[in-house]
């Protein structure tokens, strides 16, 4: 029997994909896509892992909104880069975790808080009023509490979900008429896509070293390098001339590729990595929503990209 959770994340990964990369896609593009797909449907169904629904945790739900609600604070009213301000958020949240695994204090801290964290990066242009983004992130860590059981170890988990929880809140201000007119996104230069293709390869690279080699946990292998390279990037010279919080989200989005468990790219997990890297750049650069500025959007482009690769190493035979 299907449970009724796995067809809610099968619906909303479906919805991202059709409205980010095919609607308005050339013909000759969209037969790419939807073979993309398929090999994206074929992962999802190999390694989705949906198992009992969980309960919903108080608790959770409280530490997704108040996570919102900082990234928030942080980057609409403090002028910290959205990106510097998430890395920042999950970095405290994997923090206290990290520094509460002996004494078994702040234990299961560190996930809705940066599912929180990615809800709270919802544009003003979307999502005007505090209030809402404080729905998207209740409404991620209640998800959050349903998927306990379901897409362990597989990167991008936690965006996808901030992105339900967006689009949940989105429904509601849509239908109460406190929507707003929408985010444009950057247009990337030539130099820049480059630096993109670069930051997405190493990004799940480092993030899973830091994560499980050195034993920091996903959440601050993630975000502590993330907030270290966003703030590299945000101190170069101008006249580069490269646009620093979408390079920053670029590294910020594939970092949560190198959050996927090592049992799930065994036993070759560095090729692995770097194909599911460089599947997420080639997604990003493509990536033309019309329901752009929804928090989420890069754990969700993340979460297509490791499906994709494990989904393709499914269906191509093992090499010697």
């Amino acid at each position: 029997m299907i449970r009724p959770h796995a067809l809610l994340m099968a619906g909303v990964l479906l919805l991202f994909y059709l409205d980010g990369f095919v609607l308005g896609a050339p013909a000759a593009l969209v037969l790419v896509w939807a073979l993309l797909g398929l090999v994206v449907l074929v992962g999802f169904l190999r390694h989705a892992g949906h198992g009992p629904a969980g309960r919903i945790q108080g608790a959770a739900v409280a530490l997704a909104a108040l996570a919102a609600l900082g990234v928030l604070a942080l980057s609409r009213e403090a002028s910290i880069s959205v990106v510097v301000a998430t890395a920042l958020v999950g970095a405290v949240g994997g923090g206290l975790e990290a520094a509460g695994r002996s004494t078994q204090r702040w234990q299961g801290v560190a996930a809705p808080v940066y599912c929180g964290a990615f809800a709270g990066m919802t544009s003003e242009l979307v999502l005007g009023h505090p209030a809402w983004v404080l729905l998207a992130g209740g409404l991620a860590g209640l998800v959050l509490s349903v998927l306990s059981e379901s897409w362990n170890g597989i990167g991008g988990k936690l965006g996808t979900t901030a992105f339900l929880g967006g689009l949940g809140a989105v429904g509601l201000a849509m239908a109460a008429g406190a929507m707003g007119s929408g985010a444009t996104l950057h247009a990337f230069t030539a130099s820049e896509r480059g630096w993109m293709v670069i930051l997405s390869l190493l990004a799940p690279l480092v993030t899973h070293a830091f994560s499980y080699r050195w034993g920091l946990g996903v959440v601050l292998g993630s975000a502590l390098p993330s907030l270290l390279v966003a703030l590299l990037l945000g101190s170069l010279p101008p006249a580069l001339k490269l646009a620093s919080v979408p390079l920053s989200a670029a590294w910020l989005g594939a970092s949560f590729v190198g959050m996927t468990a090592p049992e799930r790219i065994a036993p070759r997990p560095v090729p692995l990595l770097l194909a599911m890297g460089l599947v997420f750049a080639l997604l990003d650069a493509a990536f033309e929503p019309r329901l752009a500025g929804i928090g989420g959007d890069l754990g969700a482009t993340a979460a297509v990209s490791v499906f994709a690769v494990l989904g393709a190493r499914a269906l191509l035979p093992e090499p010697r």
